[in-house]
């Protein structure tokens, strides 16, 4: 053979296998060519649409009820054991997010003489054929199963007795927890958890049985169904008569987390791992996306799109101690049914149907405030440009302030404060001045025990400046605001 053939004939067949998938809506490769050219914001730019939620939230999971949308999301705390309480975000537009937090599940609540002192922890939210909603959720390491008639509760444990529906390690010694409920269109439910049964190891094992019509008992014993190279987090999803299961693979806490892929004939497998691997991963292009994994699937319509947490951007200056945010992108299919690389981005994917938002004077207004925790990625401006990747951090004084300045005076009646953890209570208080000398006290939060986003003072007021003089002596909270509306 003469010198040089050999790689004109692999340049031939090259040729020819993209010739034979171009047939197909995007293959494969190119989807992941897509992922770097893609064209997107940068992570600090003003009104970007990811991460979705102001604040550090992870292991989502999402319904939509009435033309509400509704996230259910773990509290990220820097210690897990904190985590004492499950939040809801809802939304109509799926842009302006209210964070609650329920009456159930919390540690309080959901004790055994079998759990672990570990907090409440990734939800799985569903509505029943009953027209009843039914929460799945780990607490102390045990699968929590509760009850409400609405989204928003109240909730109750679904068991008479008020123990768990599963049991640490009940089953096989698989690790219990990420509980994940799917109802097929038969009308079948089936629930899916488990995780590696040891802190060392990123093959997990996935457990998978058949609920009865009460959703609160089994049908059936519980079955190993462990896709290839699963960690934890399984979702499900059935599409043309397939059943999809994806998950989450690598170490939580470094850049290896990802979300894989597999296919099989039956809610129980067997499984066929997808040809792109991974689906979501960090992105290398981009080092402010990271560690990106245990995710929901939406359809919206005829789109499908994937939520999913990744680590905050501050994760590199040790401030937010690798707390995750969640985001949210498209999840494109191709013409075979397998899936695409999804294409992470800090851009987001906006709103899902139109709804009349009235303008937020405070956007990109001239912010100062008594110090910043880190000038170049914490400071005032942050504050105020719709952007929930950054923040405004302030110091350790015994009382930090932050204040806006409207350019001129003017007349509005609500102010929506968006703290940094809205699992804590902050204490503050909001004043109004139209000449920077003379202040009027419009909101007194400075005993304040509620917890939840925004924190919204409503009065009429007429002013240039607003002032948000934060509380520090007597908490453990730093002073951070993601963002002030002004309405």
């Amino acid at each position: 053979m003469e010198p040089g053939t050999l790689h004109k004939y692999c340049y031939i067949l090259i040729i020819a296998f993209s010739i034979s998938t171009s047939a197909s809506a995007q293959n494969p490769d190119q989807s992941i060519i897509n992922l770097w050219t893609k064209k997107d914001l940068k992570f600090d730019s003003p009104k970007t649409g990811n991460p979705l939620l102001p604040g550090y939230f992870a292991d989502p999971t999402i319904i939509e009820s009435k033309g509400t949308y509704y996230i259910y999301a773990t509290s990220d705390m820097p210690s897990w054991n904190d985590i004492t309480r499950m939040a809801v975000w809802s939304s109509k537009d799926f842009v302006n997010w209210k964070c609650d937090y329920l009456n159930w599940p919390t540690k309080e609540a959901c004790k055994s003489n079998t759990g672990t002192p570990s907090g409440v922890w990734a939800p799985s939210v569903i509505k029943a054929l009953n027209g009843k909603f039914y929460m799945y959720v780990t607490v102390g390491q045990e699968i929590w199963v509760g009850v409400a008639e609405n989204p928003m509760g109240p909730w109750k444990n679904a068991k008479a007795d008020n123990s768990p529906l599963i049991r640490h390690k009940e089953y096989y010694y698989v690790e219990t927890i990420d509980a994940e409920c799917f109802l097929d269109d038969n009308g079948k439910a089936y629930l899916y958890w488990g995780s590696s049964d040891s802190g060392r190891d990123i093959e997990g094992r996935c457990l998978a049985v058949r609920l009865n019509p009460d959703m609160a008992s089994f049908a059936e014993m519980p079955r190993e169904v462990t896709p290839p190279h699963y960690f934890e987090a399984p979702h499900l999803l059935k599409k043309n008569g397939e059943y999809y299961i994806s998950y989450s693979w690598g170490k939580t806490w470094d850049e290896t987390y990802q979300i894989r892929y597999a296919t099989g004939p039956t809610p129980y497998g067997p499984w066929k791992e997808g040809m792109v691997r991974p689906i979501l991963s960090t992105d290398d292009r981009d080092n402010k996306i990271k560690s990106t994994g245990h995710h929901t699937i939406l359809k919206f319509k005829n789109k499908y799109y994937i939520v999913y947490h990744r680590f905050n951007t501050l994760d590199k200056y040790d401030i937010s101690q690798k707390l995750r945010q969640v985001a949210v992108d498209e999840l494109n299919f191709n013409s075979d049914g397998s899936l695409q690389r999804v294409i992470t981005t800090h851009k987001g994917i906006g709103t899902l149907q139109p709804v009349k938002i009235k303008p937020n004077l405070a956007y990109g207004i001239l912010v100062t405030s008594s110090s910043d925790l880190d000038t170049g990625v914490t400071s005032a401006k942050f504050a105020v440009d719709e952007n929930n990747d950054t923040l405004w951090i302030g110091g350790r004084a015994a009382q930090e302030w932050l204040q806006l300045d409207l350019g001129t005076v003017i007349s509005f009646n609500e102010i929506q404060i968006f703290t940094e953890f809205p699992i804590k209570a902050y204490q503050y208080k909001t004043e109004v001045s139209q000449d920077n000398k003379n202040w009027k006290l419009v909101d007194n939060q400075w005993t304040n025990t509620k917890i939840g986003s925004p924190m919204i003072a409503q009065q009429e007021c007429t002013a240039r400046y607003i002032r948000i003089t934060l509380r520090n002596e007597t908490q453990n909270i730093r002073p951070g605001i993601w963002e002030v509306k002004v309405y």
